[in-house]
């Protein structure tokens, strides 16, 4: 089987590591030096004090892609562009979308593939550089079939353990789940500059935390929020010493996925005349560092 992962950051790279065990994988880069890098000295992937070097084949997104399997592992901001721009070069017979936030939703009928399943990342993954990627928390990729046969990805079941994949049926209560965990977690530690733990330790922003969080679980008409509400602080916990990527984007000046998340959030609210101040107000500050950022590159 023939697998492409196009995108060559944290999530990318840790999926072609360990599907490359078994199968046939090219990684599709944005940069032509990435790919060169990745051909010339393979995959390193660090686990603990562990690590493995992977071969993989490696090109630069600029050819029409032909592959049995097709995983989408950019940016929520870059998906757009490619499925506006680029659709006619993705050739394959299915696709998996790996991205934070629902915004990618909207395209899906518009797309041409017989099956398409939709997935959330609970892996923790930090690209050290070009070639290099931690797996710094073992987590599991939930998926759903959004259009097409389940059986068509059967072969997830068969990666490797620490890469474990779990099927679920409602595609968009698990979008919408994962959704509340990265608008509790990625907007305040971007703003705060703390790591994941302090949202569950330091008491002041563990109310901050709930506050926005019954704030959205009121956009969504979410159920189960006891539940999910647990999950968030167990999530925290887990990977306590992690820096969320919308922090690391701050930090480097690079755009965040701010949009995306919180931006969908509002958008939600404004949709159904819900009141939502919390968020407003939180979108209107970590955009401000992201801007700020932005020009002091």
């Amino acid at each position: 089987m023939r697998i492409g992962i196009i995108g060559g950051g944290a999530v990318g790279l840790l999926t072609a590591a360990y599907f490359s065990e078994k199968y046939d994988v090219t990684i599709y880069t944005r940069r032509h030096e990435q790919a060169e890098q990745l051909c010339m000295h393979g995959l390193t992937v660090m686990y603990g004090n562990e690590r493995t070097t992977h071969r993989v084949h490696a090109e630069p997104f600029v050819r029409a892609i032909e592959e049995d399997v097709l995983f989408l592992a950019v940016k929520q901001y870059d998906v757009t562009n490619i499925l506006n721009e680029h659709i006619h070069k993705l050739q394959a017979n299915a696709m998996m979308f790996l991205q934070n936030g629902m915004g990618h939703v909207p395209h899906l009928p518009h797309l041409p593939h017989k099956h398409i399943a939709l997935a959330v990342v609970e892996h923790g993954a930090l690209k050290i550089d070009d070639t290099t990627v931690s797996h710094t928390g073992v987590g599991r990729t939930k998926w759903s079939v959004w259009r097409g046969e389940k059986e068509t990805f059967s072969f997830l079941s068969g990666v490797d353990a620490r890469f474990p994949f779990q099927y679920v049926d409602d595609w968009e209560a698990m979008l919408i789940e994962k959704l509340m965990v990265n608008v509790c977690m990625n907007p305040l530690t971007a703003l705060l500059g703390v790591p994941n733990g302090m949202l569950v330790t330091h008491a002041p922003y563990r109310q901050a935390m709930e506050q926005l969080f019954h704030e959205v679980a009121s956009i969504f008409q979410l159920e189960q929020q006891e539940r999910i509400w647990r999950h968030i602080q167990t999530v925290c916990q887990q990977t306590a010493a992690n820096r969320s990527s919308m922090l690391r984007d701050i930090e480097a000046g690079r755009r965040t996925e701010l949009d995306a998340i919180l931006g969908y959030v509002i958008e939600r609210a404004n949709e159904r005349c819900v009141p939502a101040p919390i968020s407003t107000f939180l979108y209107a500050l970590v955009k401000g560092k992201e801007v700020e950022g932005e020009k002091k590159k």
